[in-house]
């Protein structure tokens, strides 16, 4: 059970780890055990200290997600600490819009783009008329 404590204290944020350990796997938050440890083994082989250009971190990384993942209960917890940390992002990024927009209210706003094409076309016209009322003008003098 002290593994599975310090898997969870892997990726809080705080240690040299600060990816989700979906990302490290290459797996989506849906996926099943066979599927992560499918996922695992392939990275294993990947990284393991006997090929040539491994990485001893990037194997320190795998097997820490894999840890937090393959047991429930440290996934289970490690997917609720993320959807927390998930909607008090999205709370902030609620509040910054507010408060953004408290203080837009008293901008101009560009013109709508389908507003911009009519007013060139509008411009468009009027020159092309003005230039041939001048030429007609010309001409009959």
């Amino acid at each position: 059970m002290s593994t599975g404590i310090a898997t969870i204290t892997a990726f809080d944020g705080n240690s040299r780890v600060d990816r989700d350990p979906y990302q490290i796997l290459g797996v989506a938050r849906t996926a099943s055990q066979t599927e992560i440890r499918a996922r695992y083994v392939r990275l294993l082989k990947l990284h393991h200290p006997d090929i040539e250009g491994s990485l001893p971190a990037r194997l320190a990384d795998v097997q820490a997600a894999y840890r937090c993942l393959a047991d429930p209960a440290i996934r289970a917890a490690h997917d609720r600490r993320l959807a927390d940390r998930e909607r008090s992002h999205f709370e902030r990024q609620r509040r910054v819009q507010r408060r953004l927009g408290r203080y837009d209210r008293g901008h101009r706003h560009s013109i709508p783009r389908a507003c911009q094409l009519r007013r060139w076309r509008t411009v468009l016209i009027a020159t092309i008329g003005i230039g041939v009322a001048t030429r007609a003008a010309l001409m009959l003098f």
